[in-house]
């Protein structure tokens, strides 16, 4: 079967935690996804901007990328690079987008964006070295919703949008609030449906994940950099239950706090 001949994956990864900064001219054309925390970006030397949620954008040769994580922040960041014949067919026809003046897209369907990148490296990792055509099938399919989004942008009114981005800003600094979203909800007279789509508009989660994010964020920071115990940690952190602050933090970085503890030593110490 020679259908989707000419497309090489070239480097691929998916990280929840993820943590740098990118500065060069791309060897291959990459779909480059935030799906969740804050990161930078400017393209050929030019004005720095700021995004947080789930953001997409193509990296490819000619061209200078900077992006990356702001100071002491991680975010879930995925990737798939490629090149090869089938690739510049994309490029010519456009489904493979070069878009120097607007080139970070706000991603419609963020966990559907999301779950086909994470299918497309599960069928890399189990025929490497070979190119099974379902990855190449699914990763059409991943550029056609970078091109739906773009239709289906959900566009906020400016003032609906300065609220929004200020409530997301102030739930990221000071996770270990207690946030009553219903009541936010109602002090703008929206209903909570309305708001948590709006919420996740901006932010690129839900208001409950994205504050329970922003809360594990403020753990690890503490477990490496302090001598506090679990239970603290997790009060501190605002999370009451410390089993149940030991399970989501075991969920969101694949070890028990105690564990990533040892894993990662301060990066104040050090």
């Amino acid at each position: 079967m020679n259908f989707f001949d000419g497309h090489i994956f070239s480097l691929y990864d998916s990280t929840p935690d993820h943590q740098g900064e990118s500065r060069h001219v791309p060897v291959y054309y990459g779909v480059q996804y935030n799906h969740a925390g804050r990161f930078h970006f400017a393209l050929n030397h030019g004005a720095v901007k700021e995004y947080e949620g789930a953001y997409a954008f193509i990296t490819h040769p000619g061209a200078f990328f900077e992006y990356g994580n702001f100071p002491g922040e991680t975010r879930y960041h995925s990737f798939l690079c490629s090149h090869g014949e089938r690739i510049g067919r994309y490029v010519e026809s456009g489904l493979l987008p070069i878009d120097l003046e607007n080139p970070v897209r706000k991603i419609a369907d963020p966990d559907r964006f999301l779950d086909t990148m994470l299918r497309i490296m599960q069928l890399l990792r189990r025929s490497a070295p070979l190119t099974p055509p379902r990855a190449v099938l699914l990763y059409e399919d991943l550029l056609l919703q970078f091109h739906e989004s773009e239709l289906a942008e959900p566009r906020l009114p400016a003032f609906q949008e300065e609220y929004f981005r200020h409530l997301v800003s102030e739930v990221r600094h000071h996770p270990q609030k207690t946030w009553d979203f219903t009541a936010e909800a109602a002090k703008r007279s929206l209903t909570p449906h309305h708001f948590r789509r709006l919420f996740k508009t901006v932010a690129g989660l839900p208001p409950g994940q994205f504050l329970i994010h922003c809360r594990l964020e403020l753990a690890a920071t503490l477990l490496t950099d302090s001598s506090l115990s679990v239970a603290a940690v997790a009060e501190l952190c605002g999370i009451g239950s410390e089993f149940y602050f030991s399970r989501l933090f075991k969920e969101r970085f694949q070890l028990s706090p105690l564990k990533y503890r040892r894993e990662f030593p301060s990066r104040r110490r050090s």
